[in-house]
């Protein structure tokens, strides 16, 4: 059976997850029009130049979509970390649940008014997803060397 380490941790990191899960649905929620409002004026205010704004605005769409996946799976890797310390179920659940969750983004989104249910954005959101578990398995590693030297 598995035990949690540290239930505060556990908690913390499920809840920061559920936070990030939230805030994908919540934006996956808004329509067509609403959507592409949000990320035009978002690329308005960053880049005022009229003849890339299209790109851009693609650009930051997909780029959204890579933080919050990384986000997600990152809070995710901790999650798992506080019930196995071993790097290769921490990886496996991390990915299968993030990229899962992804999946059903999509689908949720061709239940939207004027959105589509795209493979390419669930490979986007993968491959944030894997970026995230890269980053949190970097700070692990970080974090047992300081251990290490700190015991030394």
């Amino acid at each position: 059976m598995l035990k949690i380490k540290n239930n505060k941790k556990f908690y913390l990191w499920a809840a920061a997850s559920l936070l990030c899960m939230t805030a994908i649905f919540y934006f996956s929620s808004h329509n067509a029009e609403e959507s592409g409002e949000l990320s035009s004026s978002l690329t308005y205010k960053l880049f005022k130049d009229g003849a890339f704004m299209e790109t851009l605005e693609v650009l930051v769409r997909k780029t959204a979509h890579v933080i919050i996946f990384a986000a997600l799976s990152f809070c995710t890797a901790n999650t798992v970390r506080q019930v196995t310390q071993n790097k290769r179920y921490i990886f496996i659940i991390s990915v299968t649940w993030c990229s899962f969750y992804a999946a059903t983004d999509e689908w949720h989104q061709y239940f939207v008014p004027g959105r589509a249910c795209m493979w390419q954005d669930w490979v986007i959101d993968t491959l944030g997803v894997l970026l995230g578990i890269g980053a949190a398995f970097f700070i692990m590693r970080v974090a047992d060397r300081h251990k290490l030297l700190k015991s030394a």
